[in-house]
């Protein structure tokens, strides 16, 4: 799949800066590559992923965040923040300890959907400060100090009305979408039931004071979208929010669900910028929600037919979601994300044997007693409800098809079941003395 240009920068500086995935280098950047710094020019990946390296040493933490990104033919140029904790040796500057927040510009030439020429610029003057490698001219002292106290003034003032709400932040994706957010500096609030403040959707008295200085919403709805009364919730909670100031709506929405469509509806019309991240049925819940117990006990019992579902990590939902409330260019899109492939629940019970080297196998039941094995388990009406709807409305063929929401999001692969599985079986989540990893 051909990406844009600035899609390839966003994928460079996500995986293999801050991420470093050095193996994707030869995928970016073009064999010719030559990389020009005040101070030094180097020519080839190797040299750059060298100097990348050498970074990451020195920085184990080391993140970028896009300020600002313009494209114009085969040029992109980007306006940076880089964040990092100084553990490592940096030009022969032994480990500090101390942290770092320095800003920059790097205009990247692309060739044949390749980056082949780079001139970078960073403020190593602030850089070397902050280390406390140099000092301020006792002169420019009181200057400098009164010039930052400002600043420092004026981003909180701005930070005052620049924050990011996470609702259902204590949630699968929420905690990981506002987990990723404060990773990156970003001023992060969490709406939920134990918050403070405190935020109910069956409660619309305690919106308002968790939207106050709000720019953008990451909006999950529990349990579901499809529940009966969310549409109306999503409806009322919008109004609010949009009237309160927020530009930026990111919703999380479910594929052939038609509830979750008319919410989708709802903030597309809201009249700011809105973006749709249209889900597939979690790996998670195996390992971290309703069906984590079933695993354990080394069957997954459900009123399923031959049906197979491209399964989505969870993973891989927060960074789209993150991506599109922090960054530009992701207005307007409907982001449908699904996992790289297929699975039926037999081919997903023999990978997680396989995984976890013990024998779970699916058995499926008829959905009358799956129904009332649900409501005899004491669960929550709506919850119960919810499971009944899915397995009797949606998975059917309606979603049987893979889709490149997260490719078109982040430049690059979703997370294979296989992976995740490995990953889950390694932390012990699926051992069978095991009860870690239940999580809501």
């Amino acid at each position: 799949m051909f990406l844009s240009n600035e899609k390839i920068m966003q994928r460079f500086i996500e995986q293999v800066i801050n991420n470093g995935d050095f193996p994707i280098l030869d995928e970016i950047i073009h064999p010719n590559y030559v990389y020009h710094s005040p101070d030094q020019v180097l020519r080839g990946p190797e040299a750059l992923r060298d100097l990348l390296a050498a970074y990451r040493t020195a920085f184990p933490d080391l993140h970028i965040e896009i300020e600002e990104l313009v494209s114009t033919g085969d040029r992109v140029v980007i306006y940076f923040t880089l964040f990092g904790t100084h553990e490592g040796d940096l030009m022969g500057i032994a480990a500090t300890g101390r942290q770092v927040k320095v800003r920059g510009m790097i205009l990247s030439h692309f060739e044949n959907g390749k980056i082949v020429k780079e001139w970078e610029l960073l403020d190593q003057l602030t850089l070397f400060q902050q280390l406390r490698i140099v000092s301020i001219p006792p002169e420019k002292e009181t200057t400098c100090i009164e010039e930052r106290a400002m600043s420092v003034e004026a981003s909180n003032v701005q930070a005052s009305h620049a924050i990011t709400l996470v609702v259902g932040g204590t949630g699968k994706t929420g905690r990981r979408v506002a987990e990723r957010l404060q990773a990156r500096g970003v001023e992060t609030r969490i709406a939920s039931r134990t918050s403070n403040p405190s935020f109910d959707w069956n409660d619309p008295s305690t919106w308002n004071t968790v939207l106050e200085g709000v720019r953008a919403i990451y909006i999950t709805y529990a349990p579901d979208l499809a529940i009966p009364g969310a549409t109306e919730s999503i409806r009322r909670f919008v109004d609010e929010a949009v009237a309160q100031g927020v530009k930026r709506l990111v919703l999380l929405s479910g594929r052939g669900e038609e509830e979750a469509q008319a919410c989708e509806r709802i903030i597309q019309q809201a009249g700011v910028e809105w973006t749709v991240v249209r889900s597939s049925w979690f790996m998670q819940n195996f390992s971290e929600g309703e069906f984590l117990g079933m695993v354990l006990g080394g069957t997954i019992t459900l009123p399923v037919a031959d049906v197979p579902e491209p399964f989505i990590d969870i993973n891989d939902i927060a960074d789209v979601a993150v991506a599109a409330l922090i960054e530009e260019g992701h207005a307007g899109e409907i982001y449908e994300v699904t996992g790289p492939r297929m699975l039926t629940f037999a081919e997903l019970a023999r990978e997680i044997s396989q995984a976890a080297e013990r024998n779970v196998q699916f058995v499926q039941i008829p959905k009358q007693a799956f129904a009332q094995a649900i409501a005899e388990s004491g669960a929550p009406d709506d919850l119960a409800w919810l499971l009944n709807y899915l397995f009797e409305t949606v998975l059917d063929v309606r979603n049987a098809y893979v889709c490149d929401g997260v490719q078109r999001a982040l430049g690059r692969e979703p997370t294979d079941f296989a992976e995740y599985a490995r990953r889950i079986a390694a932390r012990g989540t699926w051992n069978v003395n095991s009860e870690q990893g239940v999580a809501a």
